[in-house]
């Protein structure tokens, strides 16, 4: 009975193992091209995104380019203007002391002279009024042809205003401007010393654009070298494409294989426990036979080594010079 049941568990056993092993033979197959597929798509979209990537840094170095070239301008551009500011100090300082000193004693000039000139004014305006009205005008009483004589100097003067009134008048609008003018001084002051700062903010504007440019500059190279390690990453990358295919082919044959090989080897199993459980297996029987197989193998090597041990004492005897201690060793 215990033979029965041992031949049932190693025929069962022997069974699932060799159900395992076909499946795995027929269905390592299909897994392996589901992995190919799933490293062939990774691969690509990796080169894939490693070419957008290319792509972008090629455009952020064209950009970075751009950008280089403007700064330097603009670095340029700041200094000029700095320069130019610099430069525009002087002209503000004339101006300061044109607008509010000198423009000032000359309309106080002006409005002390114009009460004498609107007194001279008054006199020309008396004179040009006269003379505007001076005229002949006779009638010579000719029989039959009287003539009539018009005479005047051709002045017409009539001003809609006195000339000294409308020189007063100038004089009055020109009150408080000397004053309001000297009142610019300390606002032309300080824009004077505001440009002085803003020409300095301007310059030391120029040199950290000029420094900000220069590390621009020196990240433009290192563009290159990025490209130039995606490039090699892009070569490996197929290589390794290549490679996968390769190898994954060698193992889906290895995995097919491997498991059928294994397999066979469960016909042994099989069959003893076939034998076991049907009952046409006797293990004494089979300890008996191997124990005669085994005597006449011994048997056999005996008469083997016998007749190699006459073999060796017949070359002795034939020989005079035959090592005797090596021969009885190999006997």
């Amino acid at each position: 009975m215990f033979k029965r049941i041992l031949g049932v568990v190693i025929l069962i056993s022997s069974l699932v193992v060799l159900i395992l092993l076909l499946v795995t033979a027929f269905a390592i197959g299909p897994v392996v091209d589901s992995v190919a597929v799933g490293l062939d798509n990774a691969l690509a979209l990796t080169d894939e995104t490693l070419t957008t990537v290319s792509s972008t840094l090629e455009q952020t170095q064209a950009t970075l380019v751009s950008v280089n070239e403007t700064m330097s301008t603009a670095t340029q551009t700041t200094d000029s203007l700095a320069q130019t500011i610099y430069d525009t100090q002087p002209l503000m300082e004339g101006i300061t002391n044109v607008i509010a000193q000198q423009a000032p004693q000359n309309i106080e000039a002006v409005q002390s002279a114009i009460p004498n000139i609107a007194a001279v004014g008054g006199v020309v305006d008396d004179a040009l009024t006269a003379l505007s009205e001076f005229g002949v005008s006779q009638t010579i009483p000719i029989p039959f042809n009287p003539i009539t004589l018009d005479f005047d100097l051709g002045i017409d003067y009539q001003p809609v205003e006195p000339f000294d009134e409308s020189l007063a008048a100038i004089g009055t609008s020109l009150d408080g401007l000397p004053e309001q003018l000297r009142a610019l001084r300390s606002d032309l002051e300080v824009t004077t010393a505001n440009l002085g700062v803003v020409g300095d903010d301007l310059q030391t504007a120029s040199g950290d654009l000029a420094a900000i440019n220069e590390d621009i500059a020196a990240f433009i190279p290192l563009l290159d070298d990025y490209l130039a390690i995606i490039d090699q990453i892009g070569a490996t990358l197929g290589q390794a494409q290549s490679q996968v295919a390769a190898n994954l082919s060698t193992i889906k044959l290895i995995g097919t294989i491997l498991p059928l090989a294994l397999a066979l080897t469960q016909l042994a199993p099989l069959y003893v426990g076939w034998e076991l459980m049907t009952g046409k297996r006797d293990t004494e029987a089979i300890i008996k036979e191997v124990e005669e197989d085994l005597e006449e193998r011994a048997e056999e090597l005996a008469d083997e080594k016998a007749a190699q041990a006459a073999a060796l004492v017949a070359t002795a005897e034939a020989d005079p010079d035959f090592d005797h201690e090596n021969a009885d060793a190999d006997a």
